[in-house]
């Protein structure tokens, strides 16, 4: 007993909508890197130099090495598999609504996102067999102080940014509903900061300071502090190894019931530490 080609592209492709247009928060904020293979990928990188000064006439040239630098991101496999007792309730996965794809769709995201939210702050490695380890600084750290997220914490976050001169564009702050409650009872906020802050609350996207501000609940908690990531979108990469592998198969084992299956397989690292400041929020 087989399942036909159009019931199979039905399923693969609702979870395809599901996980990658609507349900993902986080993950699609940062640094893409599709393809990857192996027990391990590197992102490779050029490290910044300054320019060399010309002070005499017809002097030698001198050249250098360029800096390369690589980041090593180690996959993670995730998957939902559950059992359909009979063949006929198979046909509910051709509905994106339905309750099988929602909920295989659904946990995905949340695994994806948390394997990024985790990768903000996680030790990373470098170098060219991965080895050395790296951490955020004290610079980087914005500690939570006994208080929630404040306007000095968004400020001061955006001053590190500015300081480490990353690029204005394309910078994320990662919140959870808690900071999104003590932004709206700042009294400080301006009338236009506080309207960008209630789009956000409405589900809509929100800025302040130059922050796209990106509400999850996938964010690392430790007792009543909270890890929050003010960011640019390359200080992060995602890195996948398999974007989606749905199928459906009969099980003749399980009196024909039927597997409904969807795995994804990526990992994720920091890849500049001046580009991702930690905000310690308390709950």
């Amino acid at each position: 007993m087989g399942v036909d080609t159009a019931l199979q592209n039905s399923y693969s492709g609702n979870i395809q909508l599901l996980t990658q247009q609507l349900k993902l928060k986080i993950a699609p904020t940062v640094f893409q890197k599709p393809n990857c293979t192996g027990e391990v990928a590197f992102q490779d990188q050029i490290a910044s130099e300054d320019a060399d000064e010309k002070i005499a006439r017809n002097e030698d040239v001198r050249n250098t090495d360029p800096n390369y630098a690589r980041r090593k991101i180690v996959p993670r496999y995730f998957y939902r598999a559950p059992l359909v007792d009979t063949l006929d309730k198979v046909m509910l996965v051709k509905d994106p609504t339905s309750p099988i794809v929602q909920t295989n769709a659904a946990s995905l995201a949340r695994a994806k996102d948390n394997v990024v939210g985790l990768a903000f702050f996680a030790t990373a490695y470098s170098g060219k067999a991965g080895a050395d380890s790296n951490t955020l600084s004290g610079d980087q750290v914005i500690s939570a102080g006994g208080v929630g997220l404040t306007m000095d914490k968004v400020r001061q976050s955006k001053k590190v940014l500015d300081k480490n001169e990353v690029p204005p564009e394309d910078r994320h702050f990662a919140i959870t509903a808690e900071q999104v409650e003590d932004l709206l009872a700042i009294t400080e906020v301006t009338s236009s900061d506080y309207a960008a802050v209630k789009a956000l609350v409405n589900g809509q996207p929100g800025t302040l300071c130059g922050f796209d501000f990106v509400q999850s609940e996938r964010l690392p908690i430790s007792g009543t502090t909270r890890q929050c990531a003010a960011y640019h979108k390359t200080g992060i990469v995602l890195g996948i190894w398999i974007d989606l592998k749905a199928s459906i198969d009969i099980l003749p084992g399980k009196h024909f019931s039927a597997q409904i299956y969807a795995g994804q397989s990526y990992g994720a690292t920091r890849l500049e530490e001046v580009k991702v400041v930690e905000v310690d929020c308390k709950e």
